[in-house]
């Protein structure tokens, strides 16, 4: 291996560069997404955990019973 990190057998880079660059990548699409969000509004925003809360499903197909 060189002094730059690329491997001569393959030309690829190695991987701690890479590893480097996808945490680059992954850091750049949150802060994209966290950019153009809403802010969560608290108040209007569902329970974390809803079971036992007494609120009954809407949208499922057993729902549709007689």
């Amino acid at each position: 291996m060189s002094k730059n990190g690329a491997n001569h057998n393959t030309g690829l880079p190695a991987r701690p560069l890479t590893g480097f660059l996808s945490l680059c990548l992954l850091a750049l699409i949150m802060l994209v997404d966290a950019a153009q969000s809403l802010p969560i509004d608290p108040y209007l925003a569902p329970a974390p955990l809803a079971l036992g809360s007494g609120v009954a499903p809407q949208s499922a197909h057993c729902t549709n019973l007689p």
